[in-house]
């Protein structure tokens, strides 16, 4: 086995195949390969410090704790007029023997640290070959990961604070067949993890245009596309999808097991519903430097129902969210409101009681602020991870740019997206700001955040939930955004056509006041010819839409109250991810119809969808 060393250039191309003597016969290639010496790559050295750096963060918070409870009994003592009690601290001052000792146990245990670090470095790394990338690490037990090519769905360069301030970067494949098929390579130079990315791209993107060659044909059975964002030849849903329901209300939107980055299939056209994104991509392919003119006029034009227009930068960009508007967003977030009161009624209690002359329990309050503080900041924190936050314009969906301490680069595949939501927390309306999430027909990985905008102004949220969702496809007396609007801020909408919008809109019945007395009111369906659209909340504001194309299944549920007071529930189910879109509270039979024509009207949208595919594939009009 070679391998080379940690500044070893990355390797060639996967999909490129090794040169051959012309003597060779045709078929001989496959055996040349298999003979081939596996090739392994390092990581960076310093990879296995940082996989450990959490420990030794833990014994700094440990140490910290000590010394914490030690300042605590010193500043008690000296406000009661006694002596700093140095206990341990003094007895080490008159043993000089223990201290040397101690040093020089520190000093081997950082020795036979820094031994286990470089043998673990020796055999971590990673290999390439025209299949499926591997990855192996563990000096006591051994790992091995794989991930096949045709099976990546997204290649994300990830960097942590540390990693960042090193210059070094993590790839993370997000791999059909659930969070633990997924593989974490770190870490790499940030240009080697750039070059590495790109190339594993394109190796991808190759794969999967010699799967478009060698797809199925309609003879051999079953349908060319049988879901959305499937590669061609590829029938029914991956492993980690919700399997397909039976009956009428039909599983609609899983991906397919060879759902790689570039996934939108431009051998299909245009049509209906696709997302207004998936379109575009069609339409544009890949976009060309200089072409921001021709995206900027296809955007404007397909998002004309929402009433939008978007600036296209030369370099694809779309959408660019402030830092200044991600920070004051956060603080305006409830968590970090609560964390802030709490903080500030202990200090308010810690100095009544200061005046009151209970210095003994002064100390002990005061001291008592700090983990609330790291609370507060956590929360606030956990936020900016959102910060510098870029939405571009890429031939394989949306390239999202994200972090202030840390970074992320991600493609969100505009044909894979199942549901989108917008939502209003409370404190955010004197701003008029919206947050725009999503499902995703993918398992992801843990801790992966769904957002499509973290907060923007309603022409940038109409924007983004414009380019995530079919065209409405609705009467000609209204237009998409005053439908949209109407969702938002229902009866208080200052569009124009809002009272039109307003009556397409089913509402709960009187009767289910009793269990939603205050939002009943506000709580609201429309069924659009490719959307459904719910509107919820009175507090925090919230609208869900979800494509017919992509309807998982549907279930009908009523419980005892809901039973008494007639009512029923009527739940729509996607993939995993921030919404859970139903339908709640209807009448019984309003309930039962709903079920009924939804699942056929999501049936009859699956089968046309599927249908214009076939036609495209088998060269039809």
């Amino acid at each position: 086995m070679t391998e080379d060393g940690p500044n070893g250039q990355p390797p060639e191309p996967a999909t490129k195949p090794a040169a051959e003597p012309a003597t060779k016969p045709a078929a001989e290639p496959a055996d040349q390969d298999a003979a081939a010496p596996e090739v392994w790559h390092r990581v960076h050295p310093l990879t296995p410090i940082l996989e450990s750096f959490g420990v030794l963060v833990g014994i700094f918070i440990a140490a910290a704790y000590g010394l914490q409870n030690f300042a605590q009994t010193a500043i008690e003592n000296l406000a009661r007029g006694d002596e700093v009690d140095l206990g341990f601290a003094g007895w080490l001052r008159t043993h000089p023997l223990v201290i040397l000792g101690g040093v020089g146990g520190l000093v081997l245990i950082l020795l036979i640290t820094a031994l286990f670090s470089w043998l673990a470095w020796r055999v971590m790394g990673y290999r390439i070959d025209s299949e499926s990338i591997y990855y192996r690490r563990g000096l006591l037990s051994k790992k091995l990961r794989k991930a096949r090519l045709d099976r990546v769905q997204s290649i994300d360069l990830q960097q942590k604070l540390l990693p960042r301030l090193l210059g070094m970067a993590e790839l993370v494949f997000d791999v059909a067949g659930g969070t633990d098929s997924n593989i974490s390579l770190k870490y790499l130079s940030k240009k080697r993890a750039e070059g590495l990315r790109d190339e594993l791209l394109a190796a991808v993107r190759e794969k999967r245009q010699g799967a478009h060659q060698g797809e199925r044909t309609p003879a051999s059975g079953g349908s060319a596309e049988a879901v959305p964002g499937t590669a061609p030849g590829a029938v029914g849903a991956p492993a980690g999808t919700e399997p397909r329901a039976s009956g009428d209300a039909e599983a609609t939107g899983a991906p397919g097991d060879s759902g790689a980055e570039p996934a939108i299939d431009r051998s299909v056209p245009e049509r209906r519903d696709d997302s207004i994104g998936v379109r575009l991509s069609k339409r544009l392919g890949s976009l060309a430097e200089g072409a921001s003119q021709e995206a900027e006029s296809s955007i404007n034009e397909l998002l004309a129902p929402y009433n939008v227009s978007a600036d296209v930068s030369d370099e694809g960009e779309i959408v660019r969210v402030p830092v200044h508007r991600v920070v004051v967003s956060s603080l305006l977030k409830s968590e970090t409101i609560i964390s802030v009161l709490v903080v500030l009624i202990v200090i308010a209690a810690a100095i009544v009681l200061l005046a009151m002359g209970l210095t003994e329990a002064f100390i002990p309050m005061l001291v008592a602020v700090i983990p609330g503080l790291f609370a507060a900041f956590s929360a606030f924190r956990k936020n900016l991870d959102n910060a510098n936050f870029v939405v571009k314009l890429g031939e394989n969906g949306l390239a999202v740019n994200h972090g202030l301490v840390s970074t992320s680069r991600k493609v969100i595949p505009l044909d894979r997206l199942q549901a989108v939501c917008l939502h209003q927390p409370l404190l955010w309306r004197w701003a008029g700001w919206w947050k725009v999430e999503y499902n995703l027909a993918s398992a992801g990985g843990s801790g992966e955040t769904n957002i499509l905008l973290p907060v923007g102004d309603i022409d940038q949220a109409l924007l983004m939930v414009g380019l995530a969702l079919p065209d409405p496809q609705m009467p000609d007396e209204v237009s998409a955004a005053t439908l949209v609007r109407s969702a938002m801020y229902d009866r208080k909408s200052e569009d124009p056509q809002a009272e039109a919008a307003e009556e397409l809109f089913h509402g709960q019945p009187r009767s289910s006041r009793l269990i939603d007395p205050l939002v009943w009111k506000r709580r609201a369906y429309v069924v659009t010819g490719s959307l459904l659209v719910l509107r919820m909340g009175v507090l925090d504001r919230r609208v869900d839409f979800v494509p017919h194309v992509r309807v998982q299944s549907m279930s009908y549920h009523q419980g005892p109250l809901m039973r008494a007071l007639g009512l029923g529930t009527v739940a729509v189910h996607s993939t995993a991810g921030p919404i859970d879109p139903r339908v709640t509270h209807q009448s019984v039979d309003d309930a039962k119809r709903f079920f009924s024509e939804h699942s056929n009207r999501t049936r009859l949208a699956r089968q046309r969808y599927d249908e214009e595919a076939r036609r495209a594939k088998e060269g039809r009009p």
